[in-house]
């Protein structure tokens, strides 16, 4: 009977002790950077398993949503506990698209008016795919048109027949034909209070939509842990895929190292900024014709093999003039910028044969908790930074997009965690620059 008692006392007692001693570990994981450095060397092995889980449908994705009502005014959605866009495009895979047709437009208005039509939905892509990747993502058969481009799906909430597919580049649209549509199963999520609106209006101008944001905008401000990738295991799975090479290591200087086998296949990186550098010369001279589908198609599996986390990372856009595929990370639909020196991903696949991959072995690995007044960062709206950039002597005609994104910064106190912080990106002299350092002269 004593005994009876004393294990009745005893197990909330320590229950207790587990809890205060669990709690008390968290503390430490988090306010101790030698604690970071640790968990990131076990992370960097576990690339492979989260490759395999990443497909074509996952990486081509649209990355906005864009609502617009009776009114006409457009709001951006989203919801930080559920992705919209994957909400949107899981009921697309299951309506049917029986056959695609070319509208006839013959001025940039028509295309306006359907673009902001009353009381539609719009998925943006962040550049052009084909209505052959529209066929691969959404599981649909479309036998026409299939190597014609389109950067939007315009969804009309009362015709239950068709969507939209716009192509900004000569303001063409082609009519989908559809059975089972239906928005229904997805009015719990867009009715959901955890839905954020961000003003929006959708302009068309010069063969281009611009995104701007009408009114101040508050965001969220993450940090989060990085992983870094190992430079040796990388050059091993691009230089010897086969096991049977005999790779080359150098060291150039100035914190360059340089991997290679035998003189067609070389892979550089700078250890002071964290970057690879990949070049195949094994077809160099053999001429390629490859359709703007089979480029991201192929771009696709050379980014899964290259062994870097492909969590975050969606198609951003198509580099005509390098013919390179870029991809960058995204959160909550925005995409991080300042990851390299270009900010993303370049898979550069050249008609004589040559490729290069361009990358960064940082990658974010989980979220860490944001404290005080770093938890929320409030933004003028993009009108009012066009004007202030105009006023400060830049040219309107050399500023291109503005696009709302996130920095990738080092934290300050822990040199393992990775801060993303709100921001205008802007599109000048060929690169991308936040609107603050511009304004600054920096």
């Amino acid at each position: 009977m004593t005994t009876h008692k004393f294990s009745r006392f005893m197990l909330p007692t320590i229950l207790t002790i587990l809890v205060i001693l669990s709690v008390g570990l968290s503390v430490y994981i988090w306010m101790n950077p030698s604690r970071y450095e640790r968990e990131s060397k076990v992370s960097t092995t576990s690339s492979n398993s989260t490759l395999t889980t990443r497909t074509i449908d996952d990486i081509y994705l649209p990355t906005q949503l864009i609502y617009t009502n009776k009114q006409g005014k457009q709001t951006l959605l989203i919801n930080k506990n559920v992705s919209l866009v994957s909400q949107f495009s899981e009921q697309l895979r299951k309506w049917d698209a029986r056959s695609i047709s070319k509208v006839r437009i013959t001025s940039a208005n028509s295309y306006k008016a359907l673009l902001n039509g009353e009381e539609t939905y719009v998925l943006n892509f962040p550049d052009s795919v084909t209505i052959n990747m529209f066929n691969t993502v959404f599981k649909q058969h479309l036998s026409n048109f299939k190597s014609s481009k389109f950067s939007r799906i315009v969804i009309p909430v009362n015709d239950s027949n068709h969507i939209y597919l716009l192509n900004d580049n000569h303001h063409e649209i082609y009519s989908v034909r559809l059975k089972k549509k239906s928005l229904k199963p997805l009015s719990s999520v867009l009715q959901s209070s955890k839905v954020k609106r961000f003003a929006v209006k959708m302009t068309y101008e010069n063969n281009q939509t611009y995104i701007d944001y009408t009114q101040p905008v508050t965001m969220q401000h993450y940090s989060y842990l990085m992983s870094k990738a190992v430079a040796s295991e990388i050059a091993n799975r691009l230089l010897d895929a086969d096991g049977n090479s005999t790779v080359s290591v150098h060291n150039r200087g100035n914190g360059k190292q340089e991997y290679a086998t035998g003189s067609y296949k070389r892979m550089t990186t700078d250890t002071k900024l964290g970057t690879v550098y990949f070049e195949d010369y094994s077809d160099s001279g053999t001429t390629r014709k490859l359709s703007f589908t089979s480029q991201l198609e192929k771009s696709f599996t050379y980014l899964s093999s290259l062994g870097v986390p492909m969590d975050n990372i969606r198609y951003y856009n198509y580099d005509s003039t390098s013919s390179s595929v870029i991809y960058r990370s995204y959160v909550e639909g925005f995409p991080i910028f300042n990851q390299t020196e270009n900010g993303d991903v370049r898979i550069q696949l050249t008609s004589n044969g040559l490729d290069r991959y361009y990358f960064s072995l940082y990658s974010l690995q989980v979220p860490v908790p944001t404290t005080g007044t770093k938890q929320a960062v409030t933004l003028p709206s993009s009108t009012s930074v066009l004007k202030k950039l105009i006023d400060a002597g830049y040219k309107d005609s050399k500023l291109g997009s503005i696009e709302l994104g996130y920095e990738w910064s080092q934290n300050k106190s822990s040199k393992l965690v990775i801060d993303l912080t709100p921001t205008y990106y802007v599109y000048y002299n060929g690169s991308w620059r936040t609107y603050t350092s511009m304004l600054n002269g920096s």
